[in-house]
């Protein structure tokens, strides 16, 4: 059974904290909410899932100072769960960066104009952005940071527009609001991303602020989809900033996660693994060698006692010399 670690105290009360405030703020969107002045009527429910998620992204700020000690882990880009909810947030990034650029050229009070047109140019740089850091996984490191940086600044001009855009919702709405502190964390969480490309980590923020944007890009974007699915109601901006926010929040918790199991610098789990193995291995063969040699020696010895049975020394003969005992030669 593996070890329980800090940060498993707080990703365990993530989902059931996401699960109850999602089905509070739906509810309240699809049952009180009035699309005339963009406020609730009855902020019962509404009231009850803001507070829980208050609490929530208070405790995960807590992880700052007791998270799991600094250190340098080596980040994996290359499996599914990194580059599946990239290559999804990557699409919806084309969409709403060809609906930003579409929105720029219509006739809206300044500054919406230019800054639709940013956010634009940062949504498509946003793609190339997450093309590297999940495809080159090694080297680049400086222009991977760069790009990264596209999405960051992508994210903190678009709560901008969303301040400035009063045709849909007012400054005071909830839910531009909740839309804005959705985007701003997710910005900050991939500030702390990009650096770690510059091998800069700061793994107790990057948690902290992955945990608060993963539950406030969720609680912003699922009931907003559950309502329009429900009555029609679009209470974003728009359905494609929803499917992003969704899509960017599946991604979030999803590196978060895999953070807990990055290995440190200088230690690999499966390279040790794979040392023991041979370690053990050669011990066994150096036994296996030495046992073979006692069998051999011990063999040896009992064929040279059975031998030893069944063999007899031959006396030697020395040849005596005729004249050396007195003999007189005879003549021929």
């Amino acid at each position: 059974m593996k070890k329980l670690r800090k940060i498993d105290l707080y990703l365990l009360p993530l989902f059931p904290v996401m699960l109850i405030a999602v089905i509070l703020r739906s509810v309240a969107l699809i049952n009180s909410f009035n699309t005339v002045t963009m406020h609730y009527e009855d902020k019962t429910a509404i009231g009850v899932a803001n507070l829980l998620v208050t609490l929530a992204c208070v405790a995960f700020v807590s992880y700052l100072f007791f998270g799991e000690k600094e250190q340098k882990l080596i980040s994996v880009s290359g499996n599914p769960a990194s580059y599946i909810p990239a290559g999804l947030v990557s699409c919806a990034l084309l969409f709403i960066g060809a609906q930003c650029l579409g929105g720029a050229f219509n006739y809206s009070p300044a500054p919406i104009p230019l800054l639709m047109l940013v956010c634009a140019v940062l949504a498509f740089a946003s793609v190339a952005s997450f093309f590297l850091s999940v495809f080159v996984e090694h080297g680049a490191e400086v222009y991977k940071a760069a790009f990264s940086l596209a999405i960051v600044l992508f994210l903190a001009f678009y709560s901008v527009y969303l301040f400035f855009n009063k045709s849909i919702h007012p400054t005071n709405s909830p839910n531009k609001v909740l839309d804005q502190l959705a985007y701003v964390s997710a910005a900050i969480f991939f500030l702390f991303e990009s650096r770690i490309h510059l091998r800069r980590a700061k793994w107790r923020g990057y948690v902290a602020f992955g945990l608060i944007a993963g539950l406030l890009t969720a609680y912003s974007a699922i009931p907003s989809l559950i309502a329009y699915m429900a009555n029609g109601n679009i209470v974003s901006d728009s359905i494609v900033e929803s499917a992003l926010s969704l899509l960017v929040s599946t991604l979030i918790i999803s590196r978060v996660i895999q953070s807990r199991s990055l290995t440190p610098e200088g230690e690999c789990s499966a390279a040790f693994s794979i040392e023991a193995m041979a370690q053990r291995r050669e011990e066994q063969i150096r036994e296996g060698t030495l046992a073979r040699a006692q069998d051999n020696n011990i063999e040896g010895r009992e064929d040279d006692a059975e031998t030893s049975n069944y063999t007899f020394d031959i006396p030697e003969v020395t040849k005596i010399d005729d004249n050396e005992n007195g003999a007189e030669p005879t003549e021929q």
